[in-house]
């Protein structure tokens, strides 16, 4: 499974962190489109569209890559005598923390959020309002930081199950063979397609792409690029032709689906490197950004609905949130890479980058 010979050198080669320079440029096309998801949620057609674009395997690929490189042992070796993984777990959960408080500060009272009613208790308790109590105040709380609901800071969800299962990876990795097997089951249960879906806990889905992630790690990244670029255009082709059907078929979504784009995003990230491997390099330089992006851009997106800036509407109105969406992107990746110059120690705890 080799791709062309001059392909080679681009494709297979290295980032800082490991990675190679497709990874890191499907991790900031998954970041834009996740974005561009959220915007869409003020527009029923551009939602409908933008949800099915690379088959929702936005989210999904992360936590596919996740599972991929906790299996190869880049954060802790999970075959020794320790049963968790507590120092890569404390490592995201920092960040995580300091996201979900800024967004239950900042836009959880919104009218605008999608879960306020989940978070509504908590603010009526606070605002002193008659008949609020302590114990439904503090299980909104919880539910502002992922436990037993679904994050005020929306995209955190995923994030939050990367955390539980990367903590919890060492036991995981114990199936040895059966990863595949319980990967499988996992996805079977199809919760997507069902659109039970909510995040209020770490759901079938998430936990199958994690197993599928730590199962393929066996193989190495070389071998994995190569055999995914000899068939990188049929994928990509099938990927775009079934993202235009979905749009119109929702209810028809299912894990497999998901799969299929996870393959499409893949090689478009792989024939974007190949065919321009400059370009491909800077994108690539932008996915540091990328967690702290996840944690900042939904509150930015809940602050501008909040604001009353933007009257416009119809057409020009999703033009407009989709045009915000590289913009929102290019602010705050600025600011990440401003913060990593001036504040670097800050870095790690809003941006889970670094050692």
């Amino acid at each position: 499974m080799t791709p062309p010979e001059a392909s080679v050198p681009v494709i297979l080669e290295k980032t800082a962190a490991r990675r190679m320079v497709w990874v890191d440029v499907a991790r900031v096309a998954a970041c834009i489109l996740i974005i561009a998801n959220h915007m869409a949620f003020y527009s029923a057609e551009l939602y409908r569209w933008i949800w099915a674009e690379f088959l929702a395997a936005r989210t999904p690929f992360f936590l596919l890559a996740a599972g991929y490189f906790v299996g190869r042992g880049s954060f802790g070796p999970l075959d020794g005598g320790s049963l968790f993984l507590w120092r890569r777990s404390w490592f995201l959960l920092r960040p995580y923390l300091v996201w979900g408080l800024a967004a239950a500060v900042l836009i959880g009272w919104s009218p605008l959020h999608e879960y306020y009613a989940s978070y509504r208790p908590m603010y009526e308790w606070l605002g002193g309002e008659k008949g609020a109590g302590f114990w439904p105040a503090l299980a909104a709380f919880g539910r502002c930081l992922g436990i037993a609901g679904h994050p005020v800071d929306a995209p955190m969800w995923f994030l939050r199950d990367i955390i539980i299962y990367t903590a919890a990876a060492p036991l995981l990795y114990r199936l040895g063979d059966y990863l595949l097997w319980a990967g499988m089951v996992m996805l079977s249960l199809n919760y997507f397609a069902l659109d039970l879906a909510d995040h209020d806990y770490p759901i079938a889905n998430s936990l199958g792409f994690f197993l599928l992630g730590m199962y393929v790690s066996r193989y190495s990244l070389s071998f994995l690029t190569e055999s995914v670029r000899r068939y990188a255009v049929p994928f990509l082709v099938a990927t775009l032709a079934l993202t235009w059907w979905l749009a119109g078929h929702r209810d028809q979504h299912n894990s497999m689906l998901i799969a299929l784009g996870m393959l499409g995003l893949m090689s478009l990230a792989i024939l974007f490197t190949e065919w321009f491997p400059r370009a491909a390099r800077w994108v690539a330089g932008l996915a540091p950004a990328c967690f702290f992006i996840f944690g900042t851009h939904y509150i930015v997106i809940i602050l501008l609905r909040e604001s009353g800036w933007i009257t416009w509407k119809g057409a020009a109105w999703d033009m407009l949130w989709l045009f915000l969406v590289p913009v929102i992107f290019a602010v705050l990746a600025g600011l990440f890479f401003c913060m990593k110059r001036f504040a670097p120690r800050l870095v790690p705890l809003l941006g889970a980058y670094g050692k």
